[in-house]
């Protein structure tokens, strides 16, 4: 195909661009802040997160994927649009783009993330599933008999998958991931501290103290925030076992998610599992002690992928370089007529 080749993980949390030839150019928080009165972009990505909560009523800071689909379609193609007009710069033809998308996404949801990315200035369109793209991405052969569990674990959505010969045989997306672990933090300390952090601080918090079991020894740290009794600032100390608390919630259902994936899944693929193991990807799955309990609970051994956190860019990259293996198995480019 005529035209540079571009792959997109285009998340909740971060967006990230491959460009054949050059590699993974870009990985930026998916965010853009707009005047409210005129609705005219003021930041994208890096500078947009850097003004978050930092700004009057005047400018609004968006993310527009939620739950690992785009809920603002203006906003998504602002993003979009600034990115590759960045990369490709005075080209007049148009590049060939694949992204990816949870595998539980309906219809629908396919057609708004081909709309958005045509309308940016793709001239072909392709979509490639979340687990497939990760599966790519780890290593694992399209043609491999053997079936593999992977646990794509981003900041919208967890994408739980079992793969075999190159295609998706059982699969669950679960509306939850970083963020909400993040928001699950804010929510506990205005509960139970009555004090207001903003997104920032949270992650921080989760990045420092964050677990998914216990820690056998406790950690503190100093955060800032505001008070919210007398709306003054307030500096506090917060523990590993607080954010722990706050956050099992969220855990449990991931866990759960992979569970009931496991229960719908044909014996001898579930056999297959067990020999091969789980594996983890996504930013998420760094999470402290992520991969043993996932193996405490499914008694499978479980490990996260190396480069978890670009293994699905990696695999959408893998896939656009490789069009015969797009075509193999089902995957076929669209323009914006077509579309």
């Amino acid at each position: 195909m005529i035209g540079t080749n571009i792959a997109i993980d285009f998340g909740s949390s971060s967006t990230e661009l491959y460009v054949q030839g050059k590699g993974v150019i870009l990985d930026e928080p998916t965010m853009i802040a707009v005047d409210v009165e005129t609705g005219i972009p003021i930041a994208i990505g890096n500078a947009a997160y850097t003004i978050n909560g930092r700004t009057d009523d005047s400018i609004e800071v968006i993310s527009p994927i939620v739950g690992g689909i785009i809920s603002n379609y203006t906003m998504a193609e602002h993003i979009l649009k600034y990115y590759l007009q960045k990369i490709l710069k005075n080209s007049v033809i148009k590049p060939n783009v694949v992204i990816s998308i949870p595998s539980g996404a309906t219809g629908l949801e396919r057609r708004t993330f081909l709309d958005v990315v045509t309308a940016a200035g793709a001239g072909r369109a392709c979509l490639i599933e979340e687990s497939l793209a990760s599966a790519v991405g780890i290593g694992i052969k399209n043609d491999s008999l053997s079936g593999r569990l992977l646990v794509n674990m981003g900041g919208g959505s967890i994408d739980v998958s079992v793969v075999t010969m190159g295609s998706i045989a059982v699969a669950k997306s679960l509306k939850i991931g970083g963020i909400s672990i993040d928001e699950a933090i804010m929510r506990y300390l205005k509960k139970n501290r009555d004090i207001l952090i903003g997104p920032q601080t949270a992650e921080r918090l989760k990045i420092c103290l964050g677990s998914a079991i216990p820690r056998e020894e406790e950690l503190a740290v100093i955060a800032s925030g505001k008070s919210c009794l007398d709306n003054m600032p307030i500096s506090f100390e917060v523990t590993s076992t607080e954010i722990f608390d706050s956050i099992s919630e969220q855990i449990n259902m991931m866990i759960q998610g992979i569970k009931d994936v496991l229960e719908k899944t044909p014996p001898e693929l579930v056999g297959d599992i067990s020999d091969n193991g789980v594996t983890l990807t996504g930013g998420t799955s760094l999470l402290w002690g992520m991969d043993k309990l996932v193996e405490n609970e499914t008694g499978i051994e479980t490990k996260i992928a190396e480069d978890a956190m670009y293994s699905t860019v990696n695999g959408a990259a893998a896939a656009i370089n490789d069009i015969e293996y797009l075509t193999n198995n089902g995957y076929t480019f669209q323009t914006v007529r077509e579309i």
